[in-house]
């Protein structure tokens, strides 16, 4: 995905939010909402329910022609639509943690993740301060319009508010843009676009952990110095230093989101993956994952050679020590050789690594599944 200029102002896709009064023979008002866009750039829309003092309250499931809307949670709401960016994309800001981010696919049609800490609620509970104003500016000009009492159209300009990004002016009290973050990606599990700060985090479509499409990348980059004869030594270093992150990023998940003592807060914010065995016995009996689903033994070994290898050529510049000996059992070694790879071994733990994350990316969903309709409709 073309990663775009980091934490710049996305104007708004502009429009008009249109109240519209018609009076009936017997001088009662009735009211139309809806709105209007016009503008050649892409654009996108969706809806809340929001009681008349401004506060949103539901989100509408917005369906084709034809389709009835879901009914309102409380009498006496009223529709507001929401437009997207210029990019087509929709901010968000988590009511928990408040970090911000946007979207591509409507926000609507179920339940959104936030990428950081993965709250889950509807959309209404995602809106940005800019939307939340727009918002009630809606409110008002509803309100404005039924108390005027006679017919007409009202309007609240949001072209006037994309035409207005980026530049020195007055703005409207209900001027808001969005704001380009650090990793635009496409969810590999629905194919959603997202943009978020830093490289981790859950899809807000369906909730996916993108950990082991951010591993993948890192493994190919590997493999493709080792195609072209970098050192082996470093290429096997890397990829067992890219499963680490990879396997930190999901450790911080749990402890964010599984309840536990202090004491194992503590230890598993701070777990490193260094010692594999031992790792994968522990993630079995807290967790119940199976970070060695379906390996041959011959691959959980190699593996764990190769974990013991790394530490010798973060920390010894690849020349074994005593240490190594013991705790890796590897005998084909004495102390002060310096340990060499090959093409072959390389390639192989960057295979075993993507097979190791592969079982904890499957098994930390278990606990935390996707939701599969979002994946289901991306995959038909």
């Amino acid at each position: 995905m073309k990663q775009l200029e980091e934490f710049k102002e996305v104007a708004h896709c502009g429009g008009q939010y249109v109240v519209s009064i018609k009076m009936s023979d017997d001088d009662h008002a009735q009211i139309q909402l809806g709105i209007r866009h016009s503008r050649p750039v892409p654009a996108a829309f969706a809806a809340v329910y929001a009681l008349p003092q401004g506060i949103p309250v539901g989100t509408i499931q917005l369906g084709g022609i034809g389709q009835p809307w879901n009914p309102a949670p409380f009498p006496g709401c009223q529709p507001i639509f929401i437009a997207s960016d210029s990019h087509g994309m929709f901010g968000h800001q988590c009511p928990g943690c408040k970090g911000y981010w946007r979207s591509k696919s409507s926000p609507s049609r179920w339940p959104i993740t936030c990428p950081y800490c993965g709250l889950r609620a509807e959309m209404n509970h995602f809106l940005t301060e800019g939307q939340l104003r727009y918002l009630q500016a809606c409110c008002n000009l509803i309100g404005d319009a039924m108390e005027a009492g006679e017919a007409g159209e009202f309007v609240i300009d949001m072209d006037k508010v994309a035409d207005a990004t980026g530049k020195e002016c007055e703005k409207p009290d209900f001027y808001y843009a969005e704001e380009s973050q650090q990793n635009n990606y496409k969810c590999a599990a629905c194919g959603d676009i997202n943009d978020i700060l830093g490289r981790y985090g859950y899809c807000s479509c369906c909730g996916t952990f993108n950990g082991i499409t951010e591993l993948e990348k890192d493994i190919e980059r590997i493999k493709q110095n080792i195609q072209v004869g970098q050192e082996f030594e470093a290429a096997s270093k890397d990829a067992v230093g890219a499963f680490d992150s990879f396997s930190r990023q999901i450790a911080k998940q749990l402890v964010l989101r599984v309840p536990m003592t202090p004491a194992r807060q503590k230890q598993w914010s701070r777990k490193l993956f260094h010692n594999l065995a031992s790792s994968a016995n522990e993630l079995a009996a807290v967790f119940d994952i199976d970070m060695f689903k379906r390996m041959k033994k011959e691959d959980i070994s190699f593996a764990e050679l190769m974990f013991h290898r790394r530490h010798v050529y973060e920390h010894n510049g690849g020349e074994v020590d005593d240490k190594y000996i013991r705790d890796s059992g590897d005998t084909s070694v004495r102390p002060k050789q310096v340990i060499r790879e090959n093409r072959e071994s390389a390639t192989r733990i960057a295979d075993v690594v993507l097979k190791l994350a592969t079982n904890l990316h499957d098994g930390f969903h278990q606990i935390f599944s996707p939701i599969k309709t979002a994946v289901q409709i991306h995959k038909q």
